[in-house]
C-alpha cells in the first residue's frame, strides 16, 4: 500500500455543521482566556506534553511528568531518552503557542519544529532534514515514499495546499493528517504533525486541541485509517470528541449534544 498523492489534494474535510459545532465550542473558552489564566495554561500544556509522549509509548507517568517539568527530576528506572522527549515537547509546545497571524508554515518552520522535538533524540544531521531511506509504520501495510527529492516535492505541495483552506479547523486537520502521512523525517513525524496542528489553530486565534489520554486508541486508529484510505472521517470524529472534552475540562460544563 504505497503513498497516494491524491490523498493530499484539496477537498472538503468538514461539513458546515462540523465547522459550526467546533466554532461554537471554541467560543466557550477562548485562546486569549487560556493565555491569561496561567494556572489553566500550565495544566493544559502539561497534559498535552504527557499525552503526546504517551502516544509515542513514553513510560513516564503523569505525576513523573509533572515532577520532571516543574522540578527537573528524572524518574528512576526510566529511559533518559523519555525525559528528553518530554522536555523537547515542552520547548516545542511553548514555542508554537507564540504563533500569530504572521506566522508562515513553510519548510523552514516545519524543519525548525522538528529540530526542537528531536534534539538529542536523532543525530544532528537528521534533525529537520528529509530522510534518505525507507521507513516502516507499525499496525499498517502503508509504505511511505523513500526518495528524498520526492518527499521534498510532496511536502511543498502539502504546505501550499494547506493555504487553500480558509477554515482554521480544516487547515489544522489537513496539515496534521498529511504531515503524518508523508513521514518526511526519519522519526518524530506524528509529534511534528500534532504540534503543527496546534500552531495552525493558535495562528488563527483559536483554542488548540489538547489531546486526551483516554482517546489515544481512537487517535491511532484514525491515523491508520487515513494512511490506508485517505478518508478523514475517523479523524474528524476523534477531533470533535477530543475538542469537546478539552473545552469541558476548562469550563466544567457538560457540552455533549
Amino acid at each position: 500500500m504505497k503513498y497516494n498523492p491524491q490523498f493530499t489534494a484539496y477537498r472538503p474535510i468538514l461539513s458546515e455543521e462540523d465547522k459550526t459545532q467546533l466554532f461554537e465550542l471554541s467560543k466557550h473558552y477562548t485562546l486569549e482566556t487560556l493565555k491569561n489564566y496561567r494556572k489553566n495554561y500550565d495544566a493544559m500544556a502539561e497534559d498535552f506534553i504527557y499525552t503526546s509522549a504517551k502516544i509515542e509509548n513514553n513510560a513516564y507517568s503523569r505525576s513523573e511528568v509533572h515532577i520532571l517539568l516543574n522540578l527537573g527530576y528524572t524518574a528512576g528506572g526510566k529511559l533518559y531518552s523519555d525525559a528528553i522527549m518530554l522536555m523537547n515537547l515542552r520547548n516545542a509546545f511553548f514555542s508554537i503557542m507564540a504563533a500569530d497571524k504572521n506566522t508562515v508554515f513553510d519548510a523552514d518552520f516545519v524543519a525548525n519544529l522538528h529540530k526542537t522535538l528531536m534534539k538529542d533524540l536523532l543525530p544532528s544531521f537528521e534533525q529537520g532534514i528529509v530522510r534518505t531511506s525507507g521507513v516502516l509504520i507499525g499496525g499498517t501495510q502503508y509504505s511511505p515514499l523513500a526518495e528524498p527529492e520526492r518527499l521534498k516535492t510532496e511536502q511543498k505541495f502539502i504546505l501550499q495546499t494547506a493555504e487553500q483552506y480558509e477554515n482554521a479547523f480544516e487547515q489544522a486537520i489537513f496539515l496534521h493528517c498529511n504531515t503524518a502521512y508523508l513521514q518526511y523525517f526519519r522519526d518524530g513525524n506524528k509529534r511534528t504533525a500534532r504540534l503543527l496542528q496546534t500552531a495552525t489553530l493558535v495562528k488563527h486565534g483559536v483554542l488548540p486541541l489538547f489531546f486526551s489520554d483516554t482517546l489515544i486508541t481512537e487517535y491511532k486508529n484514525a491515523l491508520i485509517h487515513y494512511y490506508e484510505t485517505g478518508d478523514y472521517s475517523l479523524y474528524v470524529d476523534f477531533f470533535k470528541q477530543n475538542y469537546r472534552l478539552s473545552i469541558e475540562r476548562l469550563t466544567g460544563l457538560d457540552l455533549l449534544q
